[in-house]
This record gives structure tokens, C-alpha cells and sequence, in this order.
């Protein structure tokens, strides 16, 4: 299984810091990739756009850099396949509402305060790890993602009314949740659950 990616964007963080540490035990150190500029971290995840990634995600970093909010707003445009938790020295009740507001219906898996202990920000990257290994369109995001540039602007699917569709045309359907993008995370669940329920099937321990 390919290993998750941890990148995390904080301007006041040090590499020796130990959360990074931690996260270096728990996940590989070649895994674990600390940026101090929001710029440079959107770089690295339009450059990885087809990997695991988790993002922890300061909220303020720094003058003339984008924050948080713009951040997020910048990498739901692109994918869906990646995990955000917000990680602030801020007080909750002194982000403004039309941020929460954001994060929520944008999907921030969550927001935890960066005084919380090290072993409640790892069960929080666990929990996302894991959420990215079996949330449906995530690994057809991943799945899309590994083709060609070719195959993916292919025709690959005609609907009943004749439209086509190429990978790339179902990546967008699947980012933005349409009609089409929910159908296709639907038949692909019903799919599974019908082969696991018509055959015994032994699972990996």
C-alpha cells in the first residue's frame, strides 16, 4: 500500500520540532515534509496531486503569504484526494465564521489547536490516513490520477443521453460532486458490496 505523505505548512515551526519528530517515528522520515511558506506548500501539492496527502495547515503564516483560509480554498479547487487538518494557536472562537463555514463545507477533517498534546494531532493524521485508504472518491482520484496523461483525455465513458466522458472529465465530476461524479461513487459502492456479499472473501489481517 502506498505510504501517506504528511506535509506540513507552519511559518514558527522548527524541523526539530516535536511534533515533527513524532510524526517522523510514526510515519518514515522521507514521508514527513515541513514547509514554513504556504506558497512553497501549494507548490508541493499541485506537484503531488496523485499521492496520499495529509496536510497540517497553520492558520496564520506570515506576511505577504496566503493563510489559511485561501490556502484551502486553493487546494479543494484542485482535488478532493487530500486531507487538511487546520493546526492554530488560535483561539476557535476568533476565527471568523465565514471561515468555519468553509472549512466545514469544503471538508477540513478537523481543526486542532496546536497546545493540544503531540498523541491527539497523530490519532488525528491516523484517522485521515485511513479515511484516504477507504473513502470511494479518494481512491478513484488516486486511481485516475496514476494513468497517462493520453489515456485520461481518452473517451472512457458514454452516458444513456451519448455524453462522453474521459478520465479527466470524471476527475472534475467527482471533485465537484455532481450528479453524474455521486452516481458513479454510488454503482461503484453497490458493485463492491454485491461481490462481497455473492462470495466468501478471506481479508488481509
Amino acid at each position: 500500500m502506498e505510504p501517506v505523505k504528511i506535509l506540513v505548512i507552519h511559518d514558527d515551526m522548527m524541523d526539530n520540532d516535536p511534533l515533527l519528530f513524532t510524526l517522523r517515528e510514526k510515519f518514515g522520515s522521507d514521508n514527513v515534509i515541513l514547509e514554513k511558506k504556504s506558497s512553497k506548500g501549494l507548490e508541493y501539492i499541485y506537484d503531488n496531486l496523485s499521492t496520499k496527502l495529509i496536510v497540517l495547515l497553520d492558520f496564520d503564516l506570515g506576511a505577504g503569504e496566503p493563510h489559511a483560509p485561501v490556502v484551502f480554498e486553493k487546494i479543494r479547487e484542485k482535488t478532493s484526494l487530500i486531507y487538511v487538518i487546520i493546526y492554530t494557536a488560535k483561539q476557535f472562537s476568533s476565527i471568523p465564521n465565514e471561515d468555519l463555514i468553509s472549512f466545514i463545507n469544503n471538508e477540513a477533517l478537523g481543526i486542532i489547536q496546536s497546545t493540544a498534546d503531540i498523541s491527539e494531532v497523530v490519532k488525528m493524521v491516523e484517522k485521515a490516513g485511513h479515511q484516504l485508504d477507504t473513502r470511494v472518491d479518494c481512491i478513484l482520484e488516486q486511481w485516475i490520477s496514476k494513468h497517462s496523461a493520453d489515456e485520461r483525455t481518452k473517451p472512457y465513458l458514454t452516458t444513456k443521453s451519448d455524453k462522453v466522458y474521459s478520465l479527466d472529465d470524471l476527475i472534475i465530476e467527482i471533485r465537484k460532486e455532481t450528479e453524474l461524479g455521486q452516481q458513479l461513487e454510488k454503482s461503484i459502492l453497490q458493485l463492491a458490496i454485491e461481490l462481497l456479499t455473492s462470495q466468501r472473501k478471506k481479508l488481509d489481517d
